[in-house]
């Protein structure tokens, strides 16, 4: 059986173009990278994530606003230096934060243009991430999001991701702004398959403003029956769509040979 990685490599170009027609990106081998700025716009289902992951308490508070609701996760970009002061600070942060069922992306080990980086400066930069967050977790564990620093999609970015099998993640909205009505009304404008960025700033009252929006807009888009899950299930969920007819293969109509997926 074909594994995810794989299939993500093998199949990027089509779901790319579909996906994203307007979007153009300079070819890097024989296929092009993924992106993705948002997920199905069928169901409604949020990717809630965080840039940076500074401040442990902060990283804490954020779990406790999600424990209450069933099925509610986030998507932490972290960086590498934050990952390691975090887990100095309160040692098994990152172990909890996983155990809880939230995902953990690559957002570079010191949060570095990636426009200064070559793709070989990339991947070590990411072995070195990764090393860092297995051993803070305690385990190897799955990786497939990668978001860059400063929003720049470099060649070597997209080169980097390809090798790597990682899905190159950008978003479609955020709620950050200078006051909380204004973070709520940007958040009573979110809609199926958003991908929110937020952040744990490294100044300390930033990162408390946005867990402050956090605490706030959570269970806003809970009463708007939104669900917050992880990049992998928004992920998945366009996947299907652009591959499958609810669930089954494009063009098989109602023959009886048709192959739906699991």
């Amino acid at each position: 059986m074909i594994s995810r990685r794989d299939f993500l490599k093998l199949g990027g170009a089509a779901l790319l173009s579909a996906s994203f027609p307007a979007l153009r990106l300079p070819a890097a081998g024989p296929t092009a990278p993924l992106v993705v700025y948002h997920g199905s716009r069928k169901y409604p289902k949020i990717a809630m994530t965080f840039d940076d992951c500074w401040h442990p308490q902060v990283l804490e508070q954020l779990m406790a606003i999600a424990e209450p609701f069933p099925g509610f996760h986030f998507t932490f970009f972290a960086i590498g230096d934050a990952i390691e002061i975090d887990e100095a600070m309160r040692p098994g942060i990152w172990k909890r934060l996983y155990q809880a069922g939230h995902e953990i992306g690559y957002h570079t080990y010191q949060h570095v243009d990636p426009q200064v980086m070559s793709k070989q400066s990339l991947l070590n930069d990411y072995a070195r991430w990764y090393s860092t967050l297995s051993q803070a977790v305690g385990t190897d564990l799955p990786v497939h999001f990668a978001r860059p620093p400063y929003d720049d999609l470099s060649l070597s970015w997209q080169e980097f991701c390809l090798e790597q099998g990682l899905v190159a993640t950008l978003y479609s909205t955020g709620f950050e702004a200078s006051t909380m009505p204004e973070s709520m009304r940007l958040a009573s404008q979110a809609v199926n398959g958003d991908i929110v960025q937020m952040h744990t700033y490294q100044d300390p009252p930033h990162a408390r403003f946005d867990l402050d929006i956090t605490a706030t807009a959570v269970p806003y888009l809970a009463r708007q029956g939104f669900t917050l899950i992880t990049m992998t299930q928004l992920y998945d969920d366009l996947l299907i769509e652009q591959n499958n007819s609810d669930g089954c293969d494009v063009g098989r109509g109602n023959s009886p040979t048709r192959t739906c997926l699991d």
